[in-house]
């Protein structure tokens, strides 16, 4: 999705750098926050251009480090109803990435309608929605409501041996392999564990 107006694009451009969205949160007030981490970049660069950016209300410091930082940002922006749009059509976002251009935005339609709708929706904002990649999910009885990413992540983390006792892997090195950040590893890896206890230990006491 390309938009100037879009959050935190003024950042990413006064950074040149691509950051990473792990979540979005809808706040009562009206502005939602946004969970994002960056790599190599200081992060005193990082907190001068979260200050200058016209779209941040206030922004917490979760990790501060030149390797990764992580940040909560309040924001003010004038596309929330787009974004609710996007929750209303019953989606499964699965990532998101921010350049000085826009959103790059990973997300699991219910069906075609609800892309058509959403498509629709960007273009009544004037946001330039350009689907670049479309693919039918085929969900076999055997995969537990993982989604591909964290059924990828999980099989990973197995190989390199994450879940082994000793652990003989880190999330780095499985992060490299799959070219994500540790920080969005860690959620694939923390829902798909939900998602398959859900679907195995847990129904058997429902």
């Amino acid at each position: 999705m390309e938009s100037s107006d879009l959050p935190l694009c003024d950042t990413a451009a006064e950074l040149d750098a691509m950051l990473t969205v792990d979540n979005v949160i809808s706040g009562t007030s009206g502005q939602p926050a946004l969970v994002f981490s960056v790599t190599r970049i200081d992060p005193d660069d990082v907190e001068a251009a979260l200050l200058r950016d016209d779209c941040v209300v206030e922004f917490v410091a979760m990790e501060s480090a030149i390797v990764e930082s992580r940040y909560r940002v309040a924001v003010d922006t004038p596309h929330v109803e787009t974004y609710a749009a996007l929750v209303d059509r019953q989606t499964y976002p699965m990532g998101a990435f921010v350049t000085e251009h826009g959103w790059k935005v990973s997300t699991e339609f219910a069906d075609r309608t609800d892309l058509e709708a959403f498509h629709d929706v960007c273009q009544r904002d004037a946001i330039d929605f350009q689907p670049h990649r479309l693919c039918t999910a085929d969900h076999s009885p055997n995969d537990y409501g993982l989604t591909p990413p964290q059924r990828e992540a999980l099989l990973a983390a197995y190989r390199h041996g994450y879940f082994d006792i000793p652990r003989t892997a880190d999330l780095a090195e499985v992060s490299a392999e799959l070219d994500v950040t540790t920080s969005a590893l860690s959620e694939r890896l923390r829902r798909g564990t939900r998602k398959l206890v859900d679907h195995t230990v847990a129904s058997s006491e429902q």
